[in-house]
C-alpha cells in the first residue's frame, strides 16, 4: 500500500491502478486515518490558541464597537462567535496590529 501512496507523492499525471476489493478499502481506511490526523492536529492547535475578548481588543486598538464591527465587514479583522460570546484570535489580532502599525 505505501507503493501507491508513493507514486501519488510523485504527482505523475497519469496514472492507472488495478486492486481487488480488499486492497481498495485498505487504502480508503488509510487515506481517512491520514485526514483524521491531520484534522485532529489541526483542531488541537487551534484549541491552543489564546482567543481575545471584544473588550481586550477594543483596548488595544484603541477603538470602539462599531470599528470592530467595520474591521469585521471589511475583513479587516473577523471575530469567532460562539454563543452570545465574541472572540478573536490572538494571532490574527497580532497580524491586523502588525497592518495597522505598518500603516500609521
Amino acid at each position: 500500500m505505501e507503493d501507491l501512496f508513493n507514486i501519488l507523492s510523485e504527482g505523475k499525471a497519469h496514472v492507472r491502478v488495478e486492486m481487488d476489493a480488499a486492497d481498495l478499502k485498505a487504502f480508503s481506511d488509510e487515506l481517512i486515518r491520514r485526514a483524521k490526523d491531520e484534522l485532529g492536529s489541526m483542531v488541537e492547535a487551534a484549541r491552543k490558541e489564546r482567543m481575545l475578548s471584544k473588550a481586550e481588543v477594543k483596548e488595544l486598538f484603541g477603538v470602539c464597537d462599531a470599528t470592530l464591527w467595520h474591521w469585521d465587514r471589511k475583513g479587516i479583522l473577523k471575530p469567532v462567535k460562539t454563543g452570545n460570546k465574541v472572540l478573536y484570535p490572538e494571532y490574527e489580532v497580532r497580524k491586523a496590529l502588525g497592518q495597522r502599525n505598518q500603516i500609521l
